[in-house]
């Protein structure tokens, strides 16, 4: 193997500035980028170039909401559908053909929201020791919420999936357990006692883990978007989450009444609120929300493919009722998220699955709800290091930074489609795909 690594006369793409610099180089040294600059000098013997005249440098991509435990599911259909999506009929090599094929995309970082700790800290591992390829891994470990868990079945196939935070105690044990287990952030789904959850989030800045939220199915959040960013939340997955709060004044005087009531006197009032749909909403306490993300410099993962990929489903299994409200769920994430874009939010690429073809599809949706290419990019790039606090290691390409870059035959300036059109790629300092 070479010393070093030349990419000679790149379009450099600057995630930061959104502006590409033309004819560019950029040398790799081991594991990191040494140099960036017009006509790098090198010694040509100890190094080995890539011609990248008419090709686009970018950083190695995100993806920033997966869950990558499901590769060893116990659940013989849950296996099956991810052959299926997948294009493969080898189950036993499932992972090892996953894994490799975000990296050879150029998905070379991948922030994990949910999962056994156990299997993602085992995956990082074989992938830091090179016995699997696949991306650099971020991973939170368990979702975490109060008793009754949502998810208690995923335990069946998954053990350790989500984990109940019914104490103080409870959430200084789990936060513990995964920093040990070398999680970089903290997954905080749905019911939580608000001390409890104020506890959590100064347990895990003791650790240095930055919490992202999910609050729930549609309404009766028991952390709500606008407490959780109060609180310190910086991130809330899914597009979805801003409903109940910003319900018109008379539809939130109803929900609030009956945050303890029956659960169906909950669902009437869940049914009135679908069928109105945006016509549910009260635009100035949209704005409102949408000025707190700001001035709080909260971030949204938008997961526009997940209700996506589910309404497909049912369409498959013909389930008329929830196919209705799957259409008007994905009608909200698409509004939510295109307010989220004029207000301009920072929203970070994520699919809400496991498959590097999502992450693509996510970008796609993105931009048809009216995102621009360099916000996608962005989204998939240097938000998430950011918000991961590794901004100095990954994120962008410059000198000291690890050598994780994608070369792209087209420019995703211009459309956002030509992210797949992929000439090479290196992880790490090493080319792990060339055409």
């Amino acid at each position: 193997m070479s010393d070093k690594i030349l990419l000679k006369n790149a379009n450099l793409l600057d995630v930061e500035r959104g502006v590409i610099t033309t004819n560019m180089d950029i040398l790799v040294d081991g594991e990191k980028i040494k140099a960036v600059g017009k006509d790098i000098p090198t010694d040509k013997e100890k190094s080995a170039q890539i011609d990248c005249s008419g090709k686009f440098a970018l950083p190695g991509l995100f993806e920033c909401h997966a869950h990558l435990a499901h590769l060893r599911s116990k659940n013989e259909e849950t296996k099956k559908q991810i052959m299926e999506d997948f294009g493969t009929k080898e189950a036993d090599e499932l992972e090892t053909q996953v894994l490799r094929e975000f990296v050879i995309k150029g998905i070379t970082q991948v922030r994990d929201v949910g999962g056994p700790v156990d299997i993602l800290r085992d995956f990082k591992d074989r992938i830091s020791g090179g016995e699997l390829l696949g991306p650099d891994l971020f991973y939170a470990g368990p979702m975490l919420e109060k008793s009754p868990l949502v998810w208690e079945e995923q335990n069946e196939e998954l053990p350790g999936f989500t984990v109940a935070v019914n104490s103080t105690q409870d959430a200084k044990n789990i936060i513990d357990q995964i920093s040990k287990e070398g999680a970089s952030l903290v997954k905080t789904f749905n019911k939580f006692d608000r001390d409890i959850f104020e506890y959590l989030i100064e347990a895990a800045k003791e650790h240095n883990l930055p919490v992202t939220h999910d609050p729930g199915t549609p309404f009766f959040h028991s952390i709500p978007m606008d407490t959780a960013i109060d609180l310190g939340i910086r991130c809330v997955e899914h597009s979805k989450g801003p409903w109940q709060v910003v319900l018109k004044k008379d539809l939130k005087s109803e929900h609030d009444s009956l945050v303890n009531a029956d659960p169906k006197d909950k669902g009437v009032l869940r049914e009135k609120v679908f069928k109105l749909g945006v016509n549910s909403i009260s635009q100035e306490r949209l704005q409102w929300l949408m000025d707190k993300m700001i001035q709080n410099d909260a971030y949204c993962c938008t997961t526009l493919h997940a209700v996506k990929y589910m309404r497909k489903q049912q369409s498959e299994e013909s389930n008329g009722a929830m196919l209705e409200k799957l259409k008007i769920l994905e009608e909200m994430d698409r509004y939510f998220t295109q307010r989220m874009i004029e207000a301009n939010v920072k929203i970070l690429v994520g699919q809400d699955g496991l498959l590097p073809q999502f992450t693509f599809d996510e970008m796609r949706y993105l931009k048809e709800a009216g995102h621009s290419e360099v916000e996608i990019l962005r989204g998939a790039t240097i938000y998430p290091a950011r918000w991961l606090g590794v901004e100095d290691q990954l994120g962008s390409i410059s000198p000291g930074k690890r050598a994780n870059v994608v070369i792209l035959k087209e420019n995703p300036l211009e459309d956002i489609e030509n992210i797949e059109a992929t000439y090479a790629v290196l992880k790490g300092g090493n080319i792990v795909f060339r055409e």
